[in-house]
Protein backbone atom coordinates (compact mmCIF):
# COMPACT_ATOMS: atom_id res chain seq x y z
CA UNK A 1 0.00 0.00 0.00
CA UNK A 2 1.45 3.03 -1.14
CA UNK A 3 1.98 6.02 1.15
CA UNK A 4 -0.53 9.15 0.39
CA UNK A 5 2.33 11.99 0.06
CA UNK A 6 0.47 15.11 0.72
CA UNK A 7 2.24 18.39 -0.70
CA UNK A 8 2.74 21.31 1.85
CA UNK A 9 0.80 24.15 0.68
CA UNK A 10 2.94 27.21 -0.67
CA UNK A 11 2.62 30.21 0.97
CA UNK A 12 1.28 33.19 -1.35
CA UNK A 13 4.12 35.48 -2.12
CA UNK A 14 3.57 38.95 -1.37
CA UNK A 15 3.54 41.78 -3.66
CA UNK A 16 5.80 44.03 -2.22
CA UNK A 17 5.92 46.53 -5.02
CA UNK A 18 2.55 46.77 -4.24
CA UNK A 19 3.02 47.69 -0.33
CA UNK A 20 6.17 49.84 -1.76
CA UNK A 21 3.56 51.84 -4.31
CA UNK A 22 1.16 52.40 -1.48
CA UNK A 23 3.42 54.01 0.75
CA UNK A 24 4.83 56.39 -1.92
CA UNK A 25 0.99 57.34 -2.67
CA UNK A 26 0.07 57.94 0.91
CA UNK A 27 3.45 59.63 1.27
CA UNK A 28 2.11 61.81 -1.41
CA UNK A 29 -1.09 62.93 -0.62
CA UNK A 30 0.37 63.35 3.21
CA UNK A 31 2.71 66.16 1.75
CA UNK A 32 0.26 67.48 -0.72
CA UNK A 33 -1.75 68.14 2.57
CA UNK A 34 0.53 69.72 4.68
CA UNK A 35 1.48 72.49 1.65
CA UNK A 36 -2.17 73.06 1.23
CA UNK A 37 -2.55 73.49 5.75
CA UNK A 38 0.70 75.63 5.27
CA UNK A 39 0.17 77.54 2.54
CA UNK A 40 -3.66 78.03 2.43
CA UNK A 41 -4.73 77.68 6.52
CA UNK A 42 -2.34 78.13 8.99
CA UNK A 43 -0.57 80.97 6.61
CA UNK A 44 -0.65 84.55 8.77
CA UNK A 45 -3.51 86.62 7.79
CA UNK A 46 -2.23 89.40 5.80
CA UNK A 47 -3.06 92.67 8.58
CA UNK A 48 -4.56 95.76 7.14
CA UNK A 49 -2.23 98.61 6.64
CA UNK A 50 -2.04 100.83 9.40
CA UNK A 51 -2.94 105.02 8.97
CA UNK A 52 0.53 106.25 8.75
CA UNK A 53 -0.56 110.07 8.05
CA UNK A 54 -1.37 112.27 10.70
CA UNK A 55 -3.88 114.57 10.98
CA UNK A 56 -1.82 117.45 12.48
CA UNK A 57 -1.20 120.52 11.05
CA UNK A 58 2.40 120.37 11.24
CA UNK A 59 5.23 118.28 11.46
CA UNK A 60 7.66 118.54 14.38
CA UNK A 61 11.55 117.92 13.88
CA UNK A 62 13.79 118.36 17.19
CA UNK A 63 17.27 119.28 16.28
CA UNK A 64 20.22 120.78 18.06
CA UNK A 65 22.88 123.28 17.26
CA UNK A 66 25.63 124.43 18.64
CA UNK A 67 27.26 128.32 19.30
CA UNK A 68 29.55 128.68 16.03
CA UNK A 69 26.52 127.47 14.00
CA UNK A 70 23.67 130.03 15.72
CA UNK A 71 26.17 132.85 14.83
CA UNK A 72 26.48 131.66 11.29
CA UNK A 73 22.61 131.40 11.04
CA UNK A 74 22.13 134.91 13.07
CA UNK A 75 24.58 136.60 11.09
CA UNK A 76 22.59 135.73 7.86
CA UNK A 77 19.37 135.87 9.17
CA UNK A 78 20.95 139.72 9.80
CA UNK A 79 22.17 140.10 5.95
CA UNK A 80 18.76 138.76 4.67
CA UNK A 81 16.72 141.29 6.55
CA UNK A 82 18.85 144.27 6.52
CA UNK A 83 19.29 143.13 2.34
CA UNK A 84 23.10 143.47 2.52
CA UNK A 85 22.82 146.71 4.09
CA UNK A 86 24.89 147.63 6.97
CA UNK A 87 22.17 148.11 9.68
CA UNK A 88 25.14 149.40 12.80
CA UNK A 89 24.89 146.69 15.13
CA UNK A 90 25.78 142.90 15.63
CA UNK A 91 24.62 140.32 17.26
CA UNK A 92 26.50 137.12 18.64
CA UNK A 93 26.48 134.29 21.15
CA UNK A 94 29.25 133.05 23.33
CA UNK A 95 28.27 132.51 27.38
CA UNK A 96 25.75 135.28 26.61
CA UNK A 97 23.97 137.40 24.26
CA UNK A 98 25.72 140.15 22.42
CA UNK A 99 24.75 143.26 20.80
CA UNK A 100 27.59 145.64 19.27
CA UNK A 101 26.87 148.55 17.73
CA UNK A 102 28.70 151.92 17.02
CA UNK A 103 26.45 154.78 18.11
CA UNK A 104 26.73 158.51 17.94
CA UNK A 105 25.80 160.08 21.57
CA UNK A 106 25.46 163.67 22.89
CA UNK A 107 27.62 163.90 19.82
CA UNK A 108 30.21 161.52 20.72
CA UNK A 109 30.73 158.25 18.72
CA UNK A 110 31.00 155.74 21.07
CA UNK A 111 31.05 152.03 20.85
CA UNK A 112 27.65 150.02 22.40
CA UNK A 113 28.54 146.55 23.97
CA UNK A 114 24.81 145.29 25.77
CA UNK A 115 25.10 141.60 27.36
CA UNK A 116 21.97 139.32 27.39
CA UNK A 117 21.49 136.60 29.80
CA UNK A 118 18.43 134.53 27.58
CA UNK A 119 15.43 132.09 29.09
CA UNK A 120 13.41 129.87 27.38
CA UNK A 121 9.98 131.33 27.90
CA UNK A 122 6.75 131.45 26.38
CA UNK A 123 6.16 127.98 24.82
CA UNK A 124 9.71 127.97 22.93
CA UNK A 125 10.00 132.23 22.90
CA UNK A 126 12.97 133.42 24.50
CA UNK A 127 13.38 136.36 26.89
CA UNK A 128 17.09 138.33 26.81
CA UNK A 129 17.70 140.18 30.00
CA UNK A 130 20.33 142.55 30.60
CA UNK A 131 23.12 141.89 32.45
CA UNK A 132 26.39 144.10 31.52
CA UNK A 133 26.52 146.93 29.40
CA UNK A 134 28.72 149.44 28.72
CA UNK A 135 29.00 152.88 26.10
CA UNK A 136 31.90 153.71 25.63
CA UNK A 137 33.69 155.95 28.74
CA UNK A 138 29.60 157.11 29.63
CA UNK A 139 27.76 156.66 32.39
CA UNK A 140 24.68 156.28 31.24
CA UNK A 141 21.12 154.98 32.40
CA UNK A 142 20.54 151.95 31.24
CA UNK A 143 16.89 152.78 30.16
CA UNK A 144 18.20 155.90 28.13
CA UNK A 145 21.04 153.09 26.30
CA UNK A 146 17.84 150.25 25.60
CA UNK A 147 15.79 153.33 24.19
CA UNK A 148 18.47 154.83 22.06
CA UNK A 149 19.01 151.28 20.70
CA UNK A 150 15.02 150.82 20.13
CA UNK A 151 14.88 153.87 18.66
CA UNK A 152 17.89 154.27 16.70
CA UNK A 153 18.43 150.57 15.01
CA UNK A 154 16.21 148.60 13.04
CA UNK A 155 15.08 145.30 14.30
CA UNK A 156 12.61 142.46 12.90
CA UNK A 157 8.81 142.97 14.10
CA UNK A 158 9.20 139.72 16.36
CA UNK A 159 11.62 141.58 18.47
CA UNK A 160 10.27 143.76 21.31
CA UNK A 161 12.96 145.83 23.42
CA UNK A 162 11.84 146.84 26.98
CA UNK A 163 13.56 149.82 28.19
CA UNK A 164 12.30 150.02 31.29
CA UNK A 165 13.05 146.28 32.43
CA UNK A 166 15.90 146.11 30.60
CA UNK A 167 14.83 143.23 28.87
CA UNK A 168 13.97 142.28 25.15
CA UNK A 169 11.86 139.87 23.95
CA UNK A 170 12.18 137.58 20.87
CA UNK A 171 8.60 136.13 19.61
CA UNK A 172 10.31 133.04 17.54
CA UNK A 173 6.44 131.83 17.22
CA UNK A 174 6.01 134.81 15.01
CA UNK A 175 9.28 134.73 13.01
CA UNK A 176 8.73 134.20 9.46
CA UNK A 177 10.82 131.67 7.60
CA UNK A 178 10.55 129.82 3.89
CA UNK A 179 7.46 127.94 3.93
CA UNK A 180 6.04 129.36 6.62
CA UNK A 181 7.83 126.82 8.77
CA UNK A 182 8.08 127.96 12.38
CA UNK A 183 10.75 127.52 14.84
CA UNK A 184 10.39 126.73 18.86
CA UNK A 185 13.45 126.59 21.13
CA UNK A 186 13.56 123.74 23.51
CA UNK A 187 16.81 124.73 25.11
CA UNK A 188 19.04 127.15 25.33
CA UNK A 189 22.29 126.85 28.04
CA UNK A 190 25.10 128.89 26.15
CA UNK A 191 27.67 127.89 28.79
CA UNK A 192 27.32 124.21 28.23
CA UNK A 193 26.85 125.15 24.52
CA UNK A 194 23.32 122.98 24.85
CA UNK A 195 21.08 124.62 21.96
CA UNK A 196 18.09 122.72 20.89
CA UNK A 197 14.52 123.79 18.76
CA UNK A 198 11.61 121.98 17.17
CA UNK A 199 10.85 122.84 13.53
CA UNK A 200 7.60 123.13 12.60
CA UNK A 201 6.85 122.43 9.22
CA UNK A 202 2.76 123.13 8.20
CA UNK A 203 1.51 120.38 6.09
CA UNK A 204 -2.10 121.06 5.40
Amino acid sequence: MQNETRSTPKKPKRNYWKWICIILISLIVILAGWIYVAVFVSSPQTEPTPTLISNKEAVEFQTSTTKADLNQLISTYIDEFSKDQDIGYQVFVANNVNFTAEAKIFDQPVELHLKFSPKVVDDGNVELTLKDMSVGALPLPVSYVMSYVNKNYQFPDWVTINPKKEKIYLALDKLKLKGDTKVRVDTLDLKKDDISFTLLVPVN
